[in-house]
């Protein structure tokens, strides 16, 4: 698998490039971060010299304290790979013909070349989430059927925060209240973990609402180290009368 100091070497033109880009661990992130994170991860592979480039949009209030894929779900290949016709197994024949390095959409850290295109294509990715400057934006683009694995309706936890994030106290309610089984154990679960936050969100009171946000935001900014490229911002909640 490659490593965090391979990941910095081969982003270093991209980072000297773009002044909004920042690098955190395997994390390629556009700056300022507010409340939530658009860039490009670069997960590990099977392989110790393949980079597996993702597009990913992420909100960081949640409480989670290592990094984990929110939506977009994008995986960065090689642009001739879409060009190529015909079933798995005729097109790994002809990816292996023309010996493209590397195979099935992961970049090879010891081809210039290779990562001058990656490069390029992460450049590309990035132009769109750029555009993505508000939280509702965020909720957009995470309800889009294309960059989720999992329906975004099942996400209950995430929506329910995003939901009272925005001010939207009757969404987060219907979602807590729900009959399906995660939305039962998603209840249980925040009433052991956060006691206050279903009596506040039934009361309304957004100073203690915007508390509980604000501290598992800072779990994740301390976790993921964010520090650095975050902008501390009101949630919309506590801009709303």
């Amino acid at each position: 698998m490659t490593t965090v100091a391979q990941v910095r070497q081969a982003l270093k033109p991209l980072l000297q490039r773009h002044s909004d880009l920042a690098l955190a661990g395997r994390h390629l992130v556009l700056t300022p971060i507010n409340h939530f994170t658009r860039g490009v991860y670069l997960a590990r592979s099977g392989n110790p010299k393949i980079f597996a480039p993702t597009i990913d949009v992420g909100i960081i209030f949640m409480g989670i304290d290592r990094f984990h894929y929110g939506w977009g779900n994008t995986r960065l290949i090689h642009p001739i790979f879409s060009n190529l016709k015909g079933d798995t197994n005729e097109r790994a024949q002809a990816i292996i013909k023309m010996d493209i390095k590397p195979f099935f959409g992961g970049w090879h850290f010891d081809n210039p070349e290779n990562m001058e295109i990656m490069l390029s294509v992460i450049e590309d990715a990035l132009v769109p989430l750029r555009k993505i400057t508000k939280l509702e934006e965020v909720v957009e683009f995470a309800s889009r059927n294309e960059n989720n694995f999992t329906p975004f309706e099942f996400k209950y936890y995430a929506r329910l925060m995003m939901a009272t994030a925005l001010g939207d106290f009757e969404e987060a309610i219907r979602i807590m209240d729900g009959p399906d089984y995660r939305q039962v154990g998603l209840r249980k679960d925040m009433m052991y973990w956060n006691p206050t936050f279903y009596p506040a969100l039934i009361a309304g009171d957004r100073r203690e609402l915007a508390k509980i946000l604000h501290e598992l935001e800072a779990i994740t900014i301390k976790s993921l180290k964010y520090r650095k490229y975050w902008e501390p911002t009101p949630f919309p909640l506590e801009l709303k009368d």
